[in-house]
């Protein structure tokens, strides 16, 4: 009977009447994986196979007399389903271990719900070898949220009970170059099972979902689809990773605070980077001027073209004894007693730093910001930068600390952090820490290629919380002597880190126009290609727009990338969690920053999504309600801008590990980190 039924010798042939089920078991078999023995329904056939009994019984009797099986499986193959984009898994019905004279009933029933769903021209059936199993199992080669873990999930019983949540499998998650676990049965050694999975993937060239059994120590591969969660994107991203790191060395790295004010820096604002991290730079000289010895480990590192921090070098560069990789969680922990003399004295000195004069150090940054001296000398400019950095830096600094010391005082008090600190009724900040904007200024990041419009984070505007009038006039006189100058400083430090900005962005707009002058002078066809070449480069004068062009094709290859917030040597065991860094509600539509610029004039209840708080998303805030974001702290410089502005942010995001996706509508919470959505 030609066309009612398709041994796997035809699938090809007939492949426009079969569903992707069906090719992609055809598939294994060619591949050389053990494929149950299986005959397919083309989809030609399904309608009259439903409504004419006769003729179902006479298919069905033709598959009995030339298969013989003990048992057989039903299974949908529909022309839409197992796609790389959608699975639709688990929407077609599947019978299993049907005996023979109840095959052509389990057709039917197989059809009739298909029917029910959908047109039957596109539904074709497999009729498959039943195996009893004595393991069943799922496997996703790569973490569905877009990981780049394997994940096997297997329990003695059979896969339907998995699949359908009947039964609570054990799980384990590894990255591919990890060492199996050891306590797992002995028919997965026997068997080589993680090689196969490995292998599937290759040859089918795609992350895949996969469905399998072992029955009496053999492997059989039951059916296997594309993950459509993963992108295409997410996959390149994936073998990127693997191909660029180590599969013997331990490695962490994340994006901090650092990466913040330069997510994607070009050669020349890296070099930069690098210098203030350099023997004897601003970092270096701060330190030493509170007693503590620091490193240049040179801890920066570009994966792709975004910024990150190597963690283990950052925190050998204060705490030589420290490391991270002593546990599975990624924790700081001390294992070096030879440098545990350096630690312990810098641990000191760290905690030694006490409180400064606020004004002083306004001063400093008012006399750096006010000066107009005119500079046409790169050297002299990389030089002035580096000095003033050491003021900025040095804020920062102090800023943190007071900041973390008020934290551990308010605790236990009824108001967040935030809505303390941010009330500008009680605790604000006085003309004495005002000054004028710049003029002229381009860009609100330490970057080179950023020449957004600057966005100064200055809201004197005083607005009463009756609350927290409230809450303060009851605290206890002797608590408020206390927590009064506290609260203060922090607000103080507040304004000068956005100062020590102003200063930062003034330094590099006047490197950013001796660069754009020189390419003038070398007739650069494209003046902003100067921003590839590298520090020596210029210093040396070895300008060659060719090579700097160059080097700007290879940064852009990866703009599409969007690598996570910690690359990791193996899968970090942590909790999923949100952090308020700017006060307020707001509700909106979850966009990401390349749909608010599709917008002429953006939607103001927009929920902005990013993952690093760099300044530059200033640039947004008049179209957006909030943003939520990955990556970022309460010491992010757009958490300040943001909270001058009341934007409520919430850090900690993560798109991978939450039911809320661009385009929900959301309710966010910037003081409890709280987001709902509607």
């Amino acid at each position: 009977m030609e066309n009612n039924v398709i041994q796997s010798g035809e699938i090809i042939r007939y492949r426009k009447f079969l569903g992707n089920k069906t090719l992609n078991l055809k598939r294994g078999v060619d591949f050389g994986f053990c494929v149950p023995e299986f005959v397919a329904l083309p989809a030609t056939i399904s309608k009259r196979l439903f409504l004419d009994k006769k003729f179902r019984d006479q298919v069905v009797n033709e598959i009995i007399k030339n298969t013989q099986y003990k048992s057989y499986a039903v299974r949908s193959s529909a022309l839409i389903e197992d796609g790389k984009n959608e699975s639709l898994a688990g929407k077609f019905l599947t019978k299993i271990n049907i005996t023979k004279n109840k095959l052509e009933y389990a057709v039917y029933e197989v059809l009739k719900q298909a029917e029910a769903r959908g047109d039957l021209k596109k539904f074709s059936v497999i009729i498959q070898k039943y195996i009893l199993p004595n393991i069943s199992g799922v496997t996703f080669t790569r973490d569905p949220k877009g990981g780049r873990e394997m994940v096997v999930e297997y329990a003695y019983c059979t896969g339907e009970k998995i699949v359908g949540g009947e039964t609570k499998p054990r799980r384990i998650s590894f990255y591919w170059h990890d060492i199996f676990p050891k306590d797992l049965p002995e028919e997965f050694i026997a068997n080589n099972i993680i090689e196969k999975f490995k292998k599937i993937e290759k040859e089918y060239e795609f992350p895949q979902d996969i469905e399998w059994c072992i029955r009496d120590n053999k492997f059989y591969l039951l059916q296997t689809r594309p993950i459509s969660t993963i992108s295409d994107k997410q996959y390149e991203q994936i073998i990127f990773l693997e191909k660029n790191f180590s599969q013997k060395e331990k490695y962490y790295f994340a994006k901090t605070e650092v990466s913040e004010t330069s997510p994607r820096p070009t050669n020349f604002t890296f070099d930069i980077l690098r210098s203030i991290y350099m023997e004897n730079g601003p970092v270096d000289r701060v330190y030493k001027k509170y007693g503590i010895d620091y490193q240049n480990t040179d801890f920066l590192k570009i994966i792709g073209n975004e910024l990150y921090v190597d963690k283990e070098k950052e925190i050998i560069s204060l705490l030589p004894a420290y490391t991270y990789f002593k546990n599975k969680y990624f924790l700081p922990r001390f294992s070096r007693f030879s440098r545990s003399l350096a630690t312990i004295k810098n641990l000191f000195f760290l905690n030694m730093i006490r409180g400064v004069n606020h004004k002083i150090l306004f001063n400093k940054l008012k006399i750096k910001i006010e000066d107009n001296q005119s500079i046409t000398d790169l050297r002299t400019a990389i030089k002035n930068f580096l000095i003033d950095y050491e003021l900025v830096f040095e804020i920062n600094l102090l800023s943190g600390i007071s900041i973390k010391r008020l934290e551990s005082m308010i605790k236990k008090e009824p108001f967040s952090f935030l809505k303390i600190i941010g009330s500008n009724s009680i605790f604000s900040v006085s003309d004495k820490y005002n000054m004028q904007i710049p003029a002229g200024l381009k860009g609100n990041s330490l970057d080179m290629i950023d020449e957004s419009e600057f966005v100064a984070a200055y809201n004197d505007e005083k607005k009463e919380d009756r609350e927290l009038i409230v809450w303060w006039n009851s605290v206890p006189d002797y608590k408020k002597y206390f927590l009064k100058d506290k609260i203060k400083g922090v607000v103080i430090f507040h304004r000068l880190r956005e100062l020590g900005r102003w200063l930062t962005v003034k330094n590099i707009n006047i490197i950013r126009r001796i660069l754009l002058v020189l390419a003038e002078k070398n007739k650069f066809q494209n003046k902003r290609d100067i921003y590839f070449s590298s520090m020596k480069d210029v210093l040396q004068d070895k300008i060659n727009e060719e090579t700097f062009v160059g080097r700007r094709e290879d940064y852009k290859k990866y703009n599409h990338f969007i690598f996570p917030k910690t690359i990791t040597s193996s899968i970090v065991a942590g909790k999923f969690e949100t952090c308020g860094v700017s006060s307020g509600l707001a509700e909106g539509v979850l966009w990401t920053s390349e749909k608010i610029e599709k917008e002429k004039e953006g939607d103001k209840k927009a929920i902005l999504y990013t993952e690093v708080l760099s300044p530059d998303l200033a640039r947004y805030f008049n179209r957006i309600g909030g943003i939520l974001s990955n990556n970022g702290s309460l010491l992010s410089h757009l958490a300040i801008l943001a909270r001058e502005r009341s934007i409520p942010v919430v850090v900690g995001f993560s798109l991978d590990k939450s039911a809320v996706k661009i385009g929900d509508k959301i309710r966010m919470d910037g003081d409890t980190g709280e987001i709902t959505k509607l």
